[in-house]
């Protein structure tokens, strides 16, 4: 897949901007607080439909504008696709894809596979396990469609029944209330464990390609990748998946069962894959705790890398490689191994304010000079 061109109107401090990338490498050269970042978002938003810096998609309206508008053509080898993302501080962000209306949520998440690399990625190790979850449901939505669905499902029903445990809790006493709460549960379960199946899948997928970018980026080290539910499932991780998802369905309702008083007592649902995590281990130890920022910002980078190739082996074609401030994130070893991974073919990003880190990539496809909301292209 390709980024072929990308249009914005009245974006965060872009005017109007209209822009043709290369197949290869595309260089943003600037000094900080010119735009860079603010295309980078623009990219990412038109791939995923959500900023990667805000979650109010009324900030990305440039000051003293009532509205913002992007267009990014993309090629795939199923077809082209025009993705069109507005918004209006009166109607919200509408998107469309090809000149169709899609609605909000899950279902537009894979439309355009977009991997990004940046400061704040840091907050994947580091934060709390809400970041992570996010990580796994956007990887995964983005390749699964029926993943897509089952998390849809599983957030309404969890939403409904976190109302019933708040409102009837003089209820479940009774034989009215106990059934009804059965009936929550065996929802829950039957969407939840087809949630946690396909992450554990996945993240043992994404642990063994991560290690392989762990060992060219650095040069000791093994790098981890553990799903962890919110409740034990050792000893029940057959192979098959229908198989696993039947045994994981028995453990969760079992842990349902178990936690049922304090639920009530709380109002709200105290397992499942809402509360679900992954842990990062470096040679067996908890990279959170106990590794350097150096360490965990190239183990997010070796995530990115495993990312791409997951998406190319579910997809059968590359995602494009969003790449910000890397000349002061990673050092130059490390940039080495990386631009010598994005040499074999795929689309990227890249923004800089060192002029002096072009001499690093070997034939950059394009280079554009970035300055106060206006892009120039260097090297026709």
């Amino acid at each position: 897949m390709l980024l072929e061109r990308l249009r914005l109107r009245n974006f965060r401090n872009y005017a109007s901007l209209d822009i043709e990338l290369f197949p290869g490498k595309n260089v943003l050269l600037g000094n900080n607080g010119q735009g860079k970042t603010n295309i980078m978002e623009a990219i990412y938003l038109c791939g995923t439909g959500k900023s990667y810096r805000t979650s109010r998609d009324t900030d990305l309206i440039r000051w003293g504008e009532s509205t913002f508008y992007t267009a990014s053509r993309f090629l795939r080898k199923n077809g082209d696709l025009l993705v069109e993302v507005a918004c209006s501080l009166e109607r919200g962000k509408r998107i469309r894809l090809n000149g169709v209306h899609q609605d909000m949520g899950m279902e537009y998440i894979g439309a355009a596979n977009v991997v990004i690399f940046g400061p704040d990625d840091l907050r994947i190790i580091k934060g709390g396990p809400v970041e992570r979850r996010k990580f796994m449901d956007l990887e995964i939505s983005a390749v699964h469609e029926r993943y897509r669905k089952d998390l849809a499902n599983y957030r309404r029903i969890l939403t409904q029944r976190n109302t019933f445990l708040k409102d009837a809790r003089h209820l479940v006493g009774s034989m009215h209330g106990k059934a009804a709460l059965d009936v929550w549960d065996e929802q829950l379960v039957s969407v939840g464990a087809r949630v946690m199946v396909k992450r554990a899948k996945v993240i043992d997928d994404l642990s063994v390609l991560a290690q392989n970018a762990y060992k060219e980026i650095s040069s000791s080290g093994l790098l981890e990748l553990t799903y962890r539910p919110s409740f034990d499932v050792v000893d029940s991780c057959p192979t098959d998946e229908q198989e696993m998802t039947q045994k994981w369905s028995a453990l969760f309702r079992k842990e349902l069962l178990r936690l049922r008083q304090a639920e009530l007592m709380r109002g709200i649902t105290l397992a499942g894959p809402h509360r679900d995590d992954i842990t990062f281990t470096l040679d067996g130890v908890d990279m959170r705790a106990f590794s350097s920022q150096g360490q965990q910002r190239t183990a997010v980078l070796a995530l990115r890398l495993a990312e791409l190739e997951f998406i190319r082996n579910e997809m059968g074609e590359d995602a494009i490689l969003l790449l910000d401030d890397v000349s002061s994130e990673l050092d130059p070893s490390k940039r080495a191994h990386l631009w010598k991974y994005i040499d074999r073919g795929i689309q990227t990003v890249i923004t800089t304010t060192d002029e002096k880190a072009l001499d690093e990539l070997s034939k950059p496809g394009k280079v554009f000079t970035v300055q106060s909301g206006s892009v120039q292209e260097v090297n026709k």
